[in-house]
């Protein structure tokens, strides 16, 4: 008997394999965008290794994007340990109808990016500054605070 549908699909071997990139710390892809392609299934809108930057640059006013970033948190010993920040980005131009979907479909996307240590939800660019999720990220960082988070 199979198990109960999945109201949104992220099986595919393209999707699975950019998060992979994303996780490995050997692998230069510290950045991936999923969206809604024109069907309305999920696609890979974006992956790169220019970091936060570069991520944002991909964004369009007029989509629904969930996302991860890795960022590098660096201590006075040298020490460095990725941190990822699961980005979910509903431009201002997105309709009310795609918006309600937002609420319904990002439970699947928060246990597929399993892992992330914070969760920012953008509807501008400036949503996602380097100090706005600075500050979140030093929020939960406990005991063990990093002096500087590299986001490319």
């Amino acid at each position: 008997m199979a198990g109960p549908k999945r109201s949104v699909d992220l099986s595919s071997v393209e999707i699975q394999e950019a998060w992979q990139q994303v996780r490995n710390d050997a692998s230069d892809d510290n950045w991936i965008l999923l969206s809604y392609g024109d069907n309305g299934d999920i696609v890979l809108s974006g992956k790169g290794t220019g970091g936060l930057i570069e991520m944002k640059t991909q964004l369009n006013e007029n989509q629904v994007y969930y996302g991860v970033a890795r960022v590098r948190a660096v201590d006075d010993h040298g020490s460095k340990r990725a941190k990822f920040v699961f980005i979910t980005y509903v431009g201002t131009g997105v309709t009310p109808i795609r918006r309600a979907r937002v609420s319904t479909h990002k439970h699947e996307f928060e246990r597929f990016f399993n892992g992330y240590h914070i969760q920012v939800y953008a509807n501008s660019e400036d949503d996602l500054s380097e100090e706005s999720i600075t500050a979140s990220l030093h929020a939960c960082a406990g005991a063990h605070k990093p002096q500087a988070y590299e986001f490319s």
